[in-house]
């Protein structure tokens, strides 16, 4: 029962998702949202998964939002530190190499998708705990990435996806 219950919650959340997207709440939205979540989620449960959606991918609703909030608050920070780079022709592209402190496979995605949407980075590459970063950046920005052992607040956001 609770199984369902929660692969219940996960459809609508889902049809949530696929309404914002369709900037619509039309009736036939509605249920072809629903058609869908519950196709892909028993898709993914009995294909794809080893293990139960919610064990692979359950995230605590305090550190999604702190997560959240974090990167939203990066993105504008980036965005306009960007933007002056520019103007003031102060900039270099490189090509980093950074090793997380995140164990958990999930937590690394996640820190490689807040990399992507951060302006100014992409994530080129995962190998285990390593990522390749290209990183528009100041020179000053990528000593203190690469020299630096401890974790970024993002990490320890991220860490605690576990406990």
């Amino acid at each position: 029962m609770k199984k369902m219950v929660r692969t219940l919650v996960l459809i609508l959340i889902f049809t949530g998702f696929w309404l914002i997207l369709n900037e619509s709440l039309a009736f036939s939205q509605i249920l072809t949202g629903l058609f869908f979540s519950a196709v892909a989620l028993l898709f993914t449960n009995r294909y794809l998964l080893e293990d139960d959606y919610l064990g692979a991918y359950g995230i605590k609703p305090k550190v999604l939002f702190h997560y959240a909030v974090y990167l939203f608050v990066q993105i504008y920070r980036s965005g306009f530190s960007a933007i002056i780079k520019i103007i003031k022709g102060e900039d270099a592209v490189k090509i980093i190499e950074y090793e997380t402190c995140i164990s958990n496979e999930l937590g690394i995605c996640l820190l490689a998708n807040a990399i992507t949407l951060t302006p100014g980075t992409v994530t080129i590459s995962k190998n285990g705990r390593l990522l390749q970063i290209l990183a528009f950046q100041d020179e000053n920005t990528f000593t203190d990435i690469t020299e630096g052992k401890s974790c970024s607040p993002y990490e320890m956001i991220l860490r605690r996806i576990d406990s």
